[in-house]
């Protein structure tokens, strides 16, 4: 896997990611403060809320289209420093990261709504990460657990 630190913008304006992850199936362009792609804006303003070690990112498969995703730090490991970026790092540089994102979910007891960020478990080395993160586990409204609400995001974010 390739790694390379890419800031600000082309000349033509295109938003640069601040990482750019080369797996063997995609690329996971990580954005950090600056502007992001068009497809990102929703999600980057949701975000403004929460710690820097939650990122804007596109997934970009190799065979599918681009996805707008939230990659995940787990909290006792930061983002990468720029100066800690190597031409040619280890898994290590993603290790505990996870893809998550942004939905609307309602508490199956109370009927509580919360916009979260929410992980996608089905993505190939990323979903095995989960167990790094502390999940919310329940309804913070009711108190009921997550076998009643099924609410398990790894952030609550203010309602719209």
């Amino acid at each position: 896997m390739r790694t390379r630190r890419m800031v600000g913008t082309m000349d033509d304006e295109t938003p640069q990611p601040r990482w750019r992850f080369t797996l063997p199936w995609a690329i996971l362009d990580v954005f950090a403060d600056g502007p992001v792609p068009a497809a990102l804006q929703p999600t980057a303003a949701v975000l403004a809320h929460l710690e820097y070690r939650f990122r804007p990112a596109l997934l970009r498969p190799h065979r599918w289209p681009q996805c707008a995703y939230t990659a995940v730090w787990p909290a006792n490991r930061p983002t990468p420093e720029p100066a800690e970026m190597l031409e040619e790092p280890s898994l290590q540089e993603l290790e505990g990261v996870v893809l998550a994102e942004v939905h609307l979910l309602t508490c199956d007891v109370c009927t509580a709504r919360f916009q979260a960020v929410y992980p996608d478990l089905g993505i190939p080395f990323f979903g095995r990460h989960l167990a790094a993160h502390e999940l919310i586990s329940g309804c913070t409204i009711c108190g009921s657990d997550f076998a009643s609400s099924r609410i398990q995001p790894l952030a609550l974010l203010p309602t719209p």
